[in-house]
């Protein structure tokens, strides 16, 4: 088997099990070794997902999360090209507990940018977790119908988080 680093912008296929494929890319590193895995919406079916997935990705982000890329890495998510993470992702932002009780930063999403949060924040703001890249595979699956929709999804869905645009602009 042959692998290779996984870089942001990789436009990937993630089967769903009955001849069709969601569409996803690497649109942002978190440290050494956790990346930003965005699933976008739609599906088609395999043979067409690997000529036609760097297309999709100008469709709109149906889940996203931060995972390891243990799926691309074995290949059960075959990555198919490379192109760029549109202008404007919105990469969510966290809170993170600086040391002292009930004192928090605000952090974006790579953890290089931070500045003290406000109580109202704290309140909005989740703490920052890696997903496994099954759970995001299973989310995908749910949302077509293809199992139930679990609680723990409900996470990887984008809209109403709040970003780390809306935080350091």
């Amino acid at each position: 088997m042959v692998t290779r680093k996984t870089t942001v912008g990789d436009v990937f296929i993630v089967p769903v099990g009955d001849g069709r494929a969601g569409i996803g890319q690497v649109v942002a590193d978190y440290g050494a070794s956790a990346h930003y895995i965005a699933i976008f919406d739609g599906v088609m079916s395999l043979k067409m997902a690997e000529t036609q997935a760097v297309k999709a990705t100008s469709s709109p982000v149906a889940l996203l999360a931060l995972s390891m890329d243990a799926k691309l890495y074995v290949g059960d998510w075959l990555t198919v090209g490379h192109a760029p993470v549109a202008a404007g992702m919105a990469l969510p932002a966290y809170k993170e507990l600086v040391g002292v009780p009930d004192q928090f930063d605000v952090v974006d999403f790579s953890g290089n940018r931070r500045r003290r949060a406000t109580p109202e924040e704290v309140g909005r703001l989740p703490y920052r977790k890696v997903v496994a890249p099954v759970r995001i595979e299973n989310a995908l699956k749910a949302s077509l119908g293809l199992g139930p929709w679990l609680q723990i999804f409900d996470d990887l869905r984008p809209k109403g988080h709040v970003t780390s645009a809306d935080m350091f602009s």
